[in-house]
């Protein structure tokens, strides 16, 4: 059984150490051999850095390494020897002073590695001498660039320092088309989360492929299906279902609804490398890949600008989507998509026109996610959410609406010292509690993955929300400053349980009153429908 290379981005101690390698060189020999400048946005742990490993040794021409992969068993790659230059800005100094002093130093030591001269100038120069050099020197470079982004990304809510950065970062890329105009690279490679518009800061390198909704890199990154099963069959799938006394499809099944999903075509789904191998070492369903990374900033975001949730599940955008991101202009959207928090689900074609439906990948991310939205708007700790949703889980299934309310007001007691300060207008910050409050109920609902359905258009009216467990249906409606049992007066009279007539469980009729003073749950009622 090979190891599990959980962590590890060197290609040569995967394979020199026996690890499991998930062969990409296929693609990566396609990259070489169709092109030579390429930018590649993907998110956090998904196999960039290994990817720009494995490159670095293709052009250091260690042919042993690859024996038994693709590119050395079925192409006829010529393995020439080429100078290589790395890059990983994620350990590169982040505040600007270290910045700029960290890129110095790195070029200063290639240039001594080398054996040539560069001036004792700015960046800019500094990089087109050394390249220059080394390729009049030896052969034309190889230019690795990791995590471009990070200086930038970092200060996301500092946009200053982000600003300065990415001046920084701009001029260190500004030597780069001339120096391929001058024939003295052999190819560029450059990753991040972060897609940030080229005029910002490629501007001068038009001529770079970006390869984040290309066919080229579809499934570059990640692990399809059919890899799945090639690479982990034996070893590790049939473990697995032993250990949780599962049948290998109800494992299978249970994989993919976790990790798999993620898509930059719509089609082509690939599963979390770094939650698979997670899933494979530790036997368990967890929330590996979003537990690496907190995403504090990007739900209080939501939270403040006052985004619907509703609107993450599905959303639709067109091709110019994919190009707009800029530090000036943060669009949700965009940041959310390209740090993996949202991803392809499909396509749609309208005659010229592609449109992109977004949501979330996986059971992982839309669990975690929504945990941390319900964390942001309730303004509550991680423990209370927790154990307010898991009363609510039983008071549901169980029937105890009692419960349900409880826990209801424990995460919105104490919302309003957050959102409405005394002397902000009263009728404003009651417009914005009632959005809270629908808000917040769907995000319980979604989170514990009942099938749930709010604001259900009916041909008398609007039911605001209908929630299903195995055993029970509840249709309920929400009313501000007046009676609950008003809400279960107006689901009765516009009939909206003719639409449920068939469903074979319990259903109540559940009035939620909600008070403009209190901003909490003031009254509710509810019964049981009888057939």
């Amino acid at each position: 059984m090979k190891k599990l290379p959980i962590g590890l981005q060197n290609f040569k101690e995967i394979i020199e150490y026996g690890y499991l390698y998930v062969d990409k060189t296929r693609q990566v020999y396609d990259l070489v051999d169709k092109g030579k400048l390429y930018f590649l946005s993907r998110p956090r742990r998904f196999g960039k850095s290994l990817l720009l490993s494995t490159l670095r040794y293709i052009f250091d021409g260690e042919k042993d390494l690859f024996k038994g992969l693709y590119i050395a068993e079925q192409t006829d790659y010529d393995w020439k020897k080429y100078p290589v230059l790395e890059f990983n800005f994620a350990i590169i100094g982040k505040e600007t002073a270290s910045l700029e002093k960290g890129i110095t130093y790195i070029l200063q030591d290639y240039a001594k590695q080398y054996d040539v001269e560069i001036p004792d100038s700015d960046i800019r120069l500094q990089f087109n001498f050394l390249v220059k050099r080394i390729a009049e020197k030896h052969a034309p470079v190889v230019v690795l660039i990791d995590e471009y982004d990070k200086p930038i990304i970092d200060f996301l809510t500092e946009p200053e320092k982000a600003r300065k950065n990415r001046a920084v970062l701009r001029e260190f890329f500004s030597p780069l088309k001339d120096l391929d105009y001058q024939k003295h690279l052999r190819f560029l490679f450059i990753t991040g989360v972060s897609k940030f518009s080229k005029v910002s800061l490629f501007s001068d390198l038009n001529n770079l492929q970006d390869l984040t909704i290309d066919p080229f890199a579809y499934d570059l990154l990640g692990i399809t299906h059919n890899e799945l099963l090639i690479y982990f069959e034996n070893d590790y799938i049939q473990s697995a279902a032993r250990h949780l006394k599962m049948s290998r499809e109800e494992l299978l099944k249970g994989v993919q609804l976790w990790y798999n999903g993620y898509s930059f075509d719509g089609m082509t789904k690939l599963y979390n490398p770094f939650s698979v191998l997670n899933f494979f070492k530790k036997k368990y369903f967890g929330n590996f890949w979003f537990a690496t990374g907190t995403p504090t900033f990007l739900v209080e975001t939501i939270r403040d600008r006052g985004i619907d949730p509703q609107e993450l599940e599905e959303t639709k955008v067109n091709i110019d989507f994919f190009d707009k991101f800029s530090l000036e202009d943060l669009e949700m959207l965009g940041l959310l998509f390209q740090t993996g928090y949202l991803t392809v689900k499909r396509t749609e074609q309208r005659g010229y026109r592609t449109n992109y439906l977004l949501g979330y990948p996986n059971i992982e991310v839309h669990h975690s996610f929504t945990h941390h939205l319900l964390q942001a708007f309730t303004y509550k700790q991680q423990g209370t959410v927790g154990n307010a949703l898991l009363r609510i889980q039983e008071g549901l299934e169980e029937g105890d609406l009692e419960v349900f309310i409880r826990q209801l007001k424990v995460l919105f007691a104490d919302i309003s010292y957050h959102l409405h300060p005394k002397n902000k207008p009263d009728e404003e910050s009651f417009k914005m509690w009632e959005g809270y409050f629908h808000t917040i109920i769907y995000l319980i609902m979604t989170f514990l993955s009942l099938d749930v359905q709010s604001e259900v258009t009916k041909h008398k009216g609007r039911l605001d929300l209908m929630v299903q467990t195995p055993k029970f249906l509840y249709l309920m409606e929400f009313k501000l400053d007046e009676p609950a049992e008003t809400a279960i007066e107006q689901i009765k009279k516009r009939d909206y349980i003719q639409s449920y007539i068939n469903v074979e469980k319990t259903i109540y009729l559940v009035g939620i009153g909600f008070s403009q003073k209190e901003r909490n749950v003031a009254a509710w009622e509810a019964e049981i429908w009888e057939r």
